[in-house]
C-alpha cells in the first residue's frame, strides 16, 4: 500500500525527493493486478485533485481528504480492509468434545496434561498474516502520528515564520500574540536560523528572586489589562522568556502582599527585567501602601531634568490617592482644629498668616469646613472612594501628619511615576475633563502598582519652588490635558483648585539621605510664545564660530566589517580642531548602484552614556537606510561612545563647556561631509540629516550652519526648557534652518511635550510652509518604526530624488 501525501506544500515544491518516490510507486503498479488496491492518495488541505501536480495514475483512483492530517477511525479501518482484503484467514477445524474418561487411582497417578496440537498449516498462515499486518499497522500508526507533525512543521516554516517577520517589521515592540507565534514555531523548528535571528526582537527575559523565595510570577502585556495572566514560574526564576514589551507583572505568595510591577522602565532598547523583591507578610504594612525599593531616579519630568540622577532611599507610598472618605475621617476627628497637624507656617503673598485666618478660607461651597468641592460638610453622594480634591497644600500636609505620614517629594514621585512609559499609561488614565473617578478603577498603574499617578487628581509635593515659594503639584488632573503628566508644575500653596489632590508616603530611611530630597527646587521653563530669536546680524557672528580651516583630512580606513545587508568602512579623519581625530562609520548597502546618497546621522543621548559604539546598533532602527540603496554615515562625535569626556547629559545649559561641545559637533558634521566629497561612490551634493531624540534637537542647529545639507528628518525632536548661552541656543538657529524638514513626534513624549516643545520648534523652523511637515503619533519618545521608515524615505525621495538602488 502506497499513501502519497498531497498539500499546498507539495504543490509549491516542484522538485523534491517525494516526487521520485511517487514515480517509483507508479512504476510499481505495472507489476500489480489491476483489481488490487495499491495507490491511496491522501490530501491534507484544500488542494483540488484536478489542479494537483501529481502523476496521472494518481487521478485514476479515489482520493481521500483528511483535513489537518487527522486520521479518523474510519480511515484506519479502510486501510486495514484494503490490506487484508485478499488474505484469507482460515477457520479452525471442528474440535470433538468427548466425555471425560473415568478417573481411577491408576489413571490419576499417571495422568498428564494433554496438549491439542494446532494444525501446522494454520500456524504458517497466521504468521504470514501477521508479517503483512504488523508493518501495515505500523504504517497506519506512522501516518496518524507523523502526518500532523510534518504538517505543523511545514506550517511553521511557510506560515508562522513569514507572519512573524511581517508583524515584526510593522511593530516597534513585541506583544503576546507574536511571542506565542514564535513559541509555537520553535516547537517544530528548534534550530531554525531565521527564527533565531528574530528572537531578540520578540522576547526579553525575566529574572526575579524574592525574599522569601517560592512566589509565583505572572505576566501579561500592559495594554491588555483584561487578558489572562501567564505564569513565568516560581521564584527564583532566571532568564524566562516573555514578550519584548511593557508588561504587567504580579508576584504572588500565600500569606504575603501581592506585588504589582510595570516593567521595564524607559529605555530606547527594551532590556531584560531583573528584580530582587522583598515580600511583606499580609497586614505588616499600613493599609493600601506598597514598598518601593531604593533606586536612582533619572528625573524624567520636563523642567526638572537637571536634578537627576538622584538616589532615593526605600519608602512606602499610598497605592491610591487619598479619598473623600479618608479625608472625612480627618475632619470628623477635629483635624482642622488640632494645631498639632498644622506644622508648616501658612504663607499668603509672602506673609505668614495665622491658622485661624487660614481656616476661614478652607471652606466648602456652603461655608462649612472642608474641601472646596464639597457641600454641607461632606462629599457628593457616591464619591466616597473618589480622590479628595479642592484642597490646598496646607490641608494635604495636615492630613499627612494626622495619618503619621508625609507628602512625597518630587524625587519620590519620579521614582514611581514612570513618565517614560506615558504612551501606555495615559490612555488608561483619567484626563476625561468630566469628573474624578474612583481610585484604582482604571487600569493605568505605574511602577510597583501605584494607581492614578497620571490624571484623576493633581498631587501636591512637599518641595517648594525656590524662586516663588509655590509648591510643586504633579501628574495632572482630570481637568488637564494628558501631557500635563510629564510636565513640572507649581501653584500657590493656598490654591484649592477642583483637581488638586494628593497621596502620602512613609520614609523608611533613618540616615540623612532623605533630607537632600526636600530642598527647594528651581524649575526650568521657557515660554516660546514670548521669546524671540536674535537678529540676522547677531546670528551672523554666531555662525562664524563654526568656521574652520579646511586642512587635509588625512583619512585612513582603519578596518572594514560586514552585516547581512551592509558592509562598512571605519574611517578616521582630522576633526578640524585641537589635533583630534574623528571616527566615521560608513555603512554601504551590499547591492547598490553608484553613486550613493549619504545620510549623515546624529544619535540619541545613549551615545553619551555608552562607552563603545556597537555597529550592529544600526540593525534595529536604521537598516532601512541601506536597504533603500543609500549610505549611512555615523560619526562618533565629541563626548560620545569611545570619545567620551566630561559631558554627562544631553540637556543644554549655560556653561562654556556646553557651548564648546556644540561648536565641535558642528565642525565634525561638516568635516564628515568634507570626507564624503573625496569619495567617488558618494553623491556629496545630496546629503541628508537624520537625527533621533537628542539628534532631533541638534537638528535644529547644525543645518542652520551647514548648507550642504539638502534635507532634514527629525525623529522625536523638540525644544528644551533649559537655556544655553545665546551663541548656541537652539532658538536662534531654528529660523535659519531653510532646508525641507520632516518632524516625526509622539503625542505622549515626556522629553519634548507637544504644546510646549514640539509645536514651537515647528513654528520657528525657517523652511517655507510647504517644505516642512510635522506628524504626531499616539506614541511616546519614539514613533512607530514602519511610519518612521515610510515617511523618511518618502521625504528623501521627494527632495533628493530616488536612490540608485539595485538592492532589497
Amino acid at each position: 500500500m502506497f499513501l502519497p501525501i498531497i498539500s499546498a506544500n507539495t504543490q509549491a515544491r516542484e522538485e523534491g525527493y517525494f516526487r521520485r518516490e511517487w514515480k517509483l510507486a507508479v512504476g510499481r503498479t505495472l507489476d500489480i493486478a489491476d483489481d488490487t488496491a495499491f495507490l491511496l492518495p491522501v490530501v491534507i488541505d484544500s488542494t483540488n485533485d484536478t489542479d494537483a501536480l501529481v502523476p496521472e495514475r494518481f487521478r485514476e483512483v479515489q482520493w481521500t481528504c483528511l483535513p489537518g492530517g487527522e486520521a479518523p477511525a474510519s480511515f484506519v479501518e479502510r486501510v486495514r480492509g484494503l490490506i487484508f482484503r485478499d488474505i484469507e484467514i482460515p477457520s479452525q477445524p471442528p474440535v470433538s468434545i468427548l466425555p471425560p474418561p473415568a478417573v481411577t487411582a491408576d489413571s490419576k497417578r499417571s495422568e498428564k496434561p494433554r496438549v491439542i496440537a494446532e494444525p501446522k498449516t494454520s500456524r504458517i498462515r497466521t504468521l504470514g498474516v501477521l508479517k503483512v499486518a504488523i508493518p501495515a499497522l505500523l504504517l497506519i500508526l506512522a501516518a496518524v502520528v507523523l502526518i500532523p507533525q510534518w504538517q505543523q512543521t511545514q506550517r511553521a516554516r511557510s506560515e508562522l515564520l513569514p507572519a512573524i517577520q511581517d508583524m515584526g517589521a510593522k511593530m516597534f515592540r513585541s506583544n503576546r500574540r507574536i511571542f506565542d507565534m514564535a513559541v509555537s514555531a520553535e516547537k517544530y523548528l528548534p534550530n531554525d536560523p531565521t527564527l533565531a535571528k528574530l528572537w531578540p526582537s520578540i522576547a526579553t527575559t525575566l529574572s526575579i528572586d524574592t525574599e522569601p523565595a517560592g512566589a509565583e510570577v505572572f505576566w501579561k502585556d500592559y495594554d491588555t489589562a483584561g487578558a489572562e495572566w501567564r505564569s513565568a514560574g516560581v521564584t527564583p526564576i532566571k532568564e524566562v522568556k516573555a514578550p519584548r514589551n511593557y508588561l504587567r507583572l504580579e508576584i504572588r505568595k500565600p500569606g504575603y502582599q501581592t506585588i504589582e510591577l510595570a516593567m521595564p522602565g524607559f529605555a530606547v532598547v527594551i532590556r531584560p527585567i531583573s528584580q530582587h523583591l522583598k515580600l511583606d507578610p499580609l497586614g505588616s504594612l499600613p493599609e493600601n501602601m506598597v514598598r518601593i525599593p531604593k533606586s536612582t531616579t533619572e528625573m524624567q519630568i520636563v523642567g526638572l531634568e537637571k536634578y537627576g540622577p538622584k538616589d532615593v532611599p526605600e519608602f512606602l507610598i499610598d497605592k491610591f490617592e487619598v479619598t473623600n472618605k479618608q479625608f472625612k475621617a480627618f475632619i470628623d476627628s477635629g483635624g482642622y482644629r488640632n494645631k498639632a497637624y498644622w506644622t508648616f507656617p501658612i504663607m499668603d503673598a509672602g506673609k505668614m498668616i495665622s491658622l485661624n485666618t487660614a481656616l476661614t478660607r478652607f471652606m466648602d461651597r456652603t461655608g462649612r469646613q472642608g474641601p472646596a468641592t464639597w457641600e454641607a460638610g461632606s462629599y457628593p453622594d457616591g464619591t466616597e472612594n473618589h480622590p479628595v480634591t479642592g484642597v490646598s497644600w496646607y490641608e494635604a500636609a495636615a492630613y499627612a501628619a494626622f495619618a503619621h505620614k508625609q507628602l512625597p517629594t518630587v524625587f519620590h514621585w519620579a521614582a514611581v511615576a514612570d513618565t517614560g512609559r506615558s504612551e501606555f499609561l495615559l490612555p488608561l488614565s483619567n484626563f476625561s475633563g468630566k469628573s474624578t473617578s474612583a481610585v484604582g478603577s482604571l487600569a493605568g498603574f505605574s511602577s510597583y502598582g501605584v494607581y492614578d499617578l497620571a490624571g484623576n487628581a493633581r498631587e501636591w509635593m512637599l518641595n517648594q519652588r525656590s524662586d516663588s515659594g509655590q509648591r510643586f503639584i504633579l501628574g495632572g488632573g482630570w481637568t488637564d490635558p494628558s501631557y500635563a503628566f510629564n510636565d513640572s508644575f507649581t501653584q500657590p500653596a493656598l490654591d484649592r483648585g477642583e483637581s488638586n489632590g494628593f497621596r502620602c508616603i512613609k520614609e523608611l530611611a533613618t540616615d540623612s539621605s532623605a533630607i537632600a530630597l526636600i530642598q527647594p527646587l528651581s524649575m526650568d521653563f521657557r515660554d516660546y510664545s514670548k521669546e524671540q530669536p536674535v537678529s540676522d546680524v547677531t546670528f551672523a557672528s554666531f555662525s562664524r564660530q563654526f568656521t574652520y580651516d579646511k586642512t587635509p583630512l588625512h583619512a585612513t580606513i582603519e578596518r572594514t566589517m560586514e552585516g547581512d545587508v551592509w558592509k562598512a568602512d571605519v574611517v578616521s579623519i582630522d576633526a578640524g580642531y585641537n589635533n583630534e581625530r574623528l571616527i566615521l562609520y560608513v555603512f554601504l548597502p551590499k547591492t547598490y548602484s553608484l553613486p550613493l546618497q549619504p545620510v549623515v546621522f546624529f544619535p540619541g543621548s545613549n551615545g553619551i552614556h555608552e562607552s563603545k559604539f556597537e555597529p550592529t546598533l544600526v540593525n534595529s532602527r536604521l537598516l532601512f537606510v541601506m536597504k533603500s540603496g543609500r549610505a549611512l554615515i555615523f560619526p562618533i562625535y565629541k563626548g560620545t561612545y569611545e570619545r567620551q569626556d566630561d559631558l554627562k547629559s544631553d540637556n543644554q545649559d549655560e556653561t562654556v563647556r556646553y557651548k564648546d561641545h556644540v561648536i565641535m559637533w558642528g565642525k565634525e558634521y561638516s568635516r564628515a561631509i568634507d570626507y564624503l566629497e573625496t569619495r567617488k561612490d558618494m553623491q556629496a551634493d545630496k546629503v541628508a540629516y537624520l537625527g533621533i531624540s537628542w539628534g532631533g534637537f541638534i537638528g535644529g542647529i547644525i543645518p542652520a550652519v551647514e548648507k550642504r545639507i539638502k534635507v532634514v528628518v527629525l525623529n522625536v525632536g523638540g525644544m528644551a526648557m533649559e537655556k544655553a548661552q545665546p551663541e548656541v541656543d537652539q532658538i536662534n538657529y531654528l529660523p535659519r534652518v531653510m532646508q525641507p524638514v520632516l518632524m516625526l513626534n509622539g503625542k505622549y513624549d515626556m522629553f519634548f511635550p507637544v504644546e510646549s516643545s514640539q509645536k514651537p520648534m515647528f513654528r520657528f523652523l525657517g523652511a517655507p510652509e510647504d517644505r516642512k511637515k510635522m506628524v504626531v503619533y499616539d506614541s511616546g519618545h519614539l514613533v512607530p518604526q514602519t511610519e518612521f521608515i515610510k515617511e523618511t524615505l518618502s521625504w528623501f525621495d521627494t527632495y533628493l530624488g530616488p536612490s540608485n538602488s539595485n538592492g532589497n
